[in-house]
């Protein structure tokens, strides 16, 4: 018992750590999805920034040339045009600032604004495209230190006279893109954390109804107390539902018990009476007695052996219909079977105490798809039932009718009829309304519940009327084959 527990408590645990993990990890993968595109935004808005401020300054050069007549000589360039940032010696590149160089066509430095502009790499390519018109931007290395660096063609009178070349260090954006990823990984180590135990106590208490469920029905398969149910949740969700369904099951299982626990105490009882019966006439046979008394003790147990073996068949039966493994289908012409019964229920007719009528009323040509040998056991039994509670000197009628889609037979007899109180048992395996009667008369008490379960299976129902002292009617409905 305790290694069954552990052992569900394990795999109940396991589960929830298994989902905690997928939340885990699908928050992980989220986050890290947002954190690369907030990273790679950041990132292109403070190059984008930079860039920005590189073209500002190489047109504010462009513009202040025009003013200034396009004049491109070094002084002029170096005394009106640049505006210079100091800087500490050693420091430029980690400074802010903008450094500026012009280039003229032939590749040489007309003027720049800074020592360190003046060491900036020469990228033959860009320089060549942008003599030819065309702005490019890069970024180079320069010692320890990312510059960004732009291209631009300085147009004055038309054509290409000059490149301005502007640079500024990325050292403080790189700095802040660094202190950026620290961020990201802290807080993203703290949200994973924070999402791993969000994620096991939201796992922990939707599984908790499940392992309320999970012991209860433990419980009950251990104990086979079947009359105990599962608590179902205030809010019908999913695990409500399964609490309702394993309820649902609980009821039919209990149903089902119920009928086998009666099944067994009504079979055990209709037996003992055969062979209580049994047992004294073979005590009797074993002992010296006239030829009269044994011919009636053998014949009594021949009957009483008949008896339980149609009790047996019947049981059979019924145990294979609850299988549904028991009927086939084919077309069966309805009328015929219902006219060769009712000719053979004839000889059944008579007995010690009188003879009863059998009357064919109505008999409509009907095909109905269905297992022809057990339509045959339907409405025998029936007629034998009626038969049997008709008294000498009645009528047991039969008629078949058909009724659009339907085929409605009918069994009536003007017998001792069923009381009202009994009429919704009938059906019932083993159940009698008269239960000494019922055995006198050779019944095994399945004829009843052994209609009901054929014409269920045909699709049909079965249903009775009766008036107590004037007699009973059964009426079968089936589907009829379309024409």
């Amino acid at each position: 018992m305790l290694g069954e527990q552990s052992g569900i408590r394990f795999a109940d645990v396991t589960l929830r750590l298994r989902l905690a993990l997928g939340y885990a990890l699908l928050f992980l993968i989220a986050l890290a999805l947002l954190e690369v595109a907030l990273y790679v935004v950041l990132q292109g808005a403070l190059e984008d920034e930079i860039d920005n401020a590189l073209r500002d300054r190489a047109m504010q050069v462009e513009r202040a040339l025009i003013i200034t007549n396009n004049d491109l000589s070094s002084e002029r360039l170096s005394s009106d045009i640049f505006v210079l940032s100091p800087t500490s010696t050693g420091h430029e590149l980690t400074a802010p600032g903008i450094h500026l160089r012009v280039i003229g066509l032939d590749g040489q430095t007309i003027a720049a604004s800074s020592n360190i502009a003046t060491r900036f790499p020469t990228d033959e390519d860009a320089l060549d495209r942008a003599i030819r018109g065309r702005s490019i931007t890069e970024s180079v290395q320069i010692s320890d230190t990312t510059v960004r660096v732009l291209y631009w063609p300085l147009r004055l009178g038309g054509r290409v006279r000059a490149v301005v070349q502007v640079g500024e260090s990325m050292h403080t954006t790189e700095r802040t893109m660094s202190e950026t990823r620290s961020l990201l990984l802290i807080g993203g180590a703290i949200a994973l954390a924070s999402g791993l135990g969000g994620g096991w106590w939201l796992t922990r208490q939707s599984l908790r109804p499940v392992q309320r469920l999970t012991e209860t029905v433990a419980g009950i398969a251990e104990t086979g107390e079947f009359n105990r149910r599962v608590p179902q949740p205030e809010v019908h969700d999913e695990i409500g539902q399964l609490a309702i369904t394993f309820n649902d099951l609980l009821d039919r299982l209990q149903l089902l018990l119920d009928r086998q626990r009666a099944l067994v105490a009504d079979t055990s009882h209709e037996l003992r009476n055969p062979l209580m019966v049994l047992r004294g006439n073979l005590e009797l046979l074993g002992h010296e007695l006239p030829s009269t008394d044994r011919i009636e003790a053998t014949t009594e147990s021949i009957e009483e052996v008949d008896r339980m073996t149609r009790l047996v068949q019947d049981l059979l039966f019924l145990a294979d219909a609850d299988a549904d493994s028991a009927i086939q289908h084919q077309d069966v012409a309805l009328e015929a079977l219902v006219a060769a019964i009712a000719e053979d229920a004839v000889l059944i007719a008579t007995r010690d105490d009188g003879t009863r009528e059998i009357v064919l009323e109505a008999n409509d040509p009907i095909v109905v798809h269905g297992d022809i040998e057990r339509l045959r056991q339907l409405i025998w039994n029936l007629v034998e039932n009626a038969v049997r509670y008709t008294p000498a000197g009645g009528t047991v009628t039969l008629a078949l009718r058909r009724h659009g889609p339907v085929a409605e037979l009918t069994v009536n007899d003007t017998g001792i009829g069923i009381p009202p109180e009994h009429l919704p048992h009938i059906f019932e395996r083993f159940y009698r309304v008269d239960t000494s009667r019922s055995r006198a008369l050779g019944g095994t008490g399945l004829g009843l519940s052994i209609v009901r379960q054929i014409a269920e299976a045909h699709g049909g129902q079965v249903r009775v009327r009766s008036t107590l002292g004037e007699g009973s009617t059964f009426t079968v409905a089936l589907p009829v084959v379309a024409d």
